[in-house]
């Protein structure tokens, strides 16, 4: 895990060397090497998962609870398989569970109380570490999908910063400390926000902007503050910066789509939330271009952020008025272009995550960059579709994905549009990528 940890911060190297975890968890151990097995030796990789399968109907059916049982879970959701629909069920399954071993009434973290011998600080350490983890896993799939979080904010959680300042801390608790702040930060405001009515949004809009604005500038100050302690020859950089700037377009688009979603609305009467989204969702690929040495081992979540920032785009480019389409269409297809050159050249192997991204992101710059009228039709999206998934997806799921993605594009006044009013279309043509949004609320 040597190569994987960075990007998820949830083991310590110290304490989980391969002799403690073979002795302590067969569970923990299988799933490591089923996530190590898909990044590097993907010929082992469908018997270990298999394994872990079995192991994790055996754990549930006994009712087995324990900090590497709540760890084996959450590793089996990171890479999965892009069938697989369950992290948000698997998820609130280890959430229970930690609540029955008593992590949500964690003490605040104080230096007087690290006493002990090396390996109990440690494993009181792994425990924290485990529960912070859930906590931002479950309010960013909360964000992600609209579904209610599970872990309410403690004193505990509240006291993240000086425990990732202490003297055992890794490298990897700076970057579970800068993930836990900016989720403290975003969840009460989107609460804020309010419901996902159009007319309510976009009426409010304006009531709004100060709160963004401020917002805004609390994002900029957290990623300028965890960027300077960040491990800079790590992973850790770039992840700071690609989830803050998701965020930032979060907040902005979300109030925006309703505006694009309706006739009768003026963009340029909002162009603070449209410049911020708009250059949001281009420096995410961006990021993307400029740190690709990063993309190999990057979870399933660094995609399905990554077809949003580019779906967002082409919404806004097919929904704002000609000047301003004209003038930002250029910039958003390099922005796409590039991304999907950089994860086609990872080497990936077939249908792996930067395979699929780059397939993905190459078939709807195709269909965005032709003349209207060469797409009078959806039949050769849906052809293509069928043949990007061909030997990758089984014949009844390649028929439903190929339907999807037909009644994603539509006519409308001559040219090519992108429907993502519906969350159930946008989930399925997120499919053809090969990722599973969660039932994800993108657009409404």
């Amino acid at each position: 895990m040597e190569s994987l940890n960075p990007y998820i911060s949830q083991l310590d190297p110290r304490l989980h060397t391969f002799g403690r975890i073979r002795h302590e968890s067969s569970f923990l151990l299988t799933a490591i090497l089923a996530a190590a097995a898909k990044a590097f030796n993907p010929a082992f990789y469908r018997k270990l998962r298999d394994h872990a399968e079995d192991i994790l109907a055996t754990t549930f059916r006994k009712g087995t609870k324990s900090v590497e049982t709540a760890q084996a879970v959450m590793i089996l959701t990171y890479w999965k398989e892009s069938e697989d629909t369950r992290a948000w069920m698997l998820l609130g399954y280890v959430i229970r569970m930690g609540m029955e071993l008593g992590w949500h009434r964690l003490a605040p973290y104080s230096s007087q109380s690290n006493t002990g011998t090396d390996l109990e600080r440690r494993q009181k350490r792994n425990i924290e570490r485990t529960w912070l983890i859930l906590f931002v896993y479950d309010r960013s799939i909360s964000l992600q999908t609209g579904k209610p979080w599970m872990i309410e904010r403690s004193e505990f959680i509240e006291s993240i910063e000086p425990w990732c300042k202490d003297l055992m801390a890794t490298p990897g608790d700076r970057l579970l400390g800068a993930l836990v702040t900016l989720r403290l930060l975003s969840s009460e405001v989107f609460r804020l926000l309010g419901p996902r009515s159009s007319r309510v949004r976009a009426r409010q809009l304006h009531s709004l902007e100060s709160l963004l604005a401020i917002i805004k500038s609390r994002i900029e100050e957290w990623e300028s503050r965890w960027l300077s302690v960040a491990d800079t020859d790590s992973c850790h950089p770039f992840l700071i910066q690609f989830y803050g700037t998701h965020l930032r377009l979060q907040l902005f688009s979300l109030p925006l789509q309703d505006i694009l979603a309706q006739s009768d609305q003026n963009t340029t009467y909002h162009m603070e939330a449209l410049w911020v989204s708009y250059s949001s969702a281009l420096e995410m690929l961006h990021l993307i271009c400029r740190h690709s040495s990063w993309l190999y081992f990057a979870q399933d979540s660094i995609h399905v952020m990554t077809a949003y920032s580019a779906a967002f785009l082409i919404k806004l480019m097919l929904s704002t008025s000609h000047s301003i389409a004209s003038q930002i269409q250029p910039a958003i297809q390099s922005a796409i272009s590039g991304a999907a050159l950089v994860f086609s050249q990872q080497a990936a192997p077939l249908g792996s995550s930067c395979a699929l991204q780059s397939r993905f992101l190459d078939n709807v710059l195709t269909r965005i960059s032709k003349p209207a009228a060469e797409a009078s039709t959806a039949t050769g999206l849906t052809e293509s579709c069928g043949q990007l998934r061909a030997g990758e997806r089984e014949s009844t799921r390649e028929t439903g994905v190929a339907a999807a993605s037909g009644r994603a594009f539509n006519q409308v006044e001559g040219g090519l549009s992108l429907d993502f009013a519906d969350d159930e279309t946008w989930v399925e043509l997120m499919a053809e990528a090969g990722f599973n949004a969660q039932d994800g609320v993108f657009f409404a």
